[in-house]
């Protein structure tokens, strides 16, 4: 019996290593965010479509209308913080040259006054590569806007790429 008992100790012991060492994906959004039942989140909701809208243009300007002139951008494929219409540009100049796509996985829209709103959650990119290859890219995002002389602006823009997927990636 002390030997049967002995033996499974150490089949548990030695396989627990292999059952951590087991790799686990990452959790991927793969749905599409509801548009939002009240009336004023939808609008918000709506201005996602908008820069979105902007980006497939392939114009760098219609893009940066869209943010306030003292916007900050937190952006995802570069580790530089914009914080000028010239430096917002600038990065949008580089991004547009993929042909991003995005779609909103997840949303949480909340208002933060009569003219302040955020919207943030998950989106998702499709990036062609000047190759006409594509690849994905899930980013955590958060837009606060604010209205400026009665329009919508971006006041602050932050988007970065999923750490799960980035630290499986470094590790490869």
């Amino acid at each position: 019996m002390k030997l049967k008992t002995l033996a499974i100790v150490l089949f548990v012991a030695l396989s627990a290593p292999f059952v951590q060492a087991a790799e686990t994906e990452p959790y991927v959004y793969t749905g599409v965010a509801a548009q939002p039942e009240n009336v004023k989140d939808r609008e918000i909701a709506g201005l996602f479509d908008r820069w979105n809208t902007a980006l497939q243009t392939g114009n760098a300007q219609a893009v940066v209308d869209l943010y306030a002139p003292d916007a900050v951008l937190q952006p995802t494929v570069s580790n530089k913080v914009r914080t000028t219409p010239a430096e917002i540009k600038d990065y949008f100049e580089h991004f547009l040259a993929l042909k991003p796509v995005g779609q909103i996985n997840y949303r949480d829209i909340h208002q933060l006054g009569s003219n302040v709103a955020m919207d943030s959650g998950v989106y998702t990119f499709t990036l062609t590569e000047a190759n006409g290859k594509t690849r994905q890219v899930q980013a955590r995002y958060t837009f606060v806007y604010e209205q400026v002389e009665g329009q919508w602006k971006i006041l602050n823009h932050h988007s970065s790429a999923m750490p799960e997927t980035q630290a499986k990636h470094a590790g490869k």
